[in-house]
This record gives structure tokens, C-alpha cells and sequence, in this order.
């Protein structure tokens, strides 16, 4: 049975300071450590910041038991 793919964008709004990068790490280490993985390098838009994640999902049979 195949795996299927999460993939997310983590977005934060664009500010020419450090916050942005704190804020952006922030998220993205929250979503790390609930299984994700980076994906890419962060990119910007006028005004947002994003990095991208992914997490796969394995198929219910082969998910692992309590």
C-alpha cells in the first residue's frame, strides 16, 4: 500500500528584522517536532516569509501499534 505526503507551508509575515527569522524558526521547529521535515529552503513573497515541511503518513495497516 502506498504512503501518502503532508506537505505544509509555515508562513510568517515579512519584516526587514530578525523577528521574522525568530518567528518563522519558531513555528518550523514546532512543526519538526511533531514529525515533519524541512523541505526546501525558506522563501519570500512581498510581505511573507514561508518554509515548507513534510511529513509522510504511512498507510493505516502499516502504522505502528500502541
Amino acid at each position: 500500500m502506498p504512503s501518502s505526503l503532508d506537505y505544509q507551508i509555515v508562513a510568517v509575515p515579512f519584516h526587514a528584522d530578525a523577528a521574522t527569522h525568530d518567528e518563522l524558526a519558531r513555528k518550523v521547529n514546532e512543526k519538526l517536532q511533531s514529525g515533519y521535515e524541512l523541505y526546501g529552503t525558506p522563501f519570500l513573497s512581498e510581505d511573507m516569509m514561508y518554509q515548507a515541511v513534510i511529513r509522510i503518513l504511512l498507510p493505516a495497516a502499516a502504522a505502528p501499534g500502541p
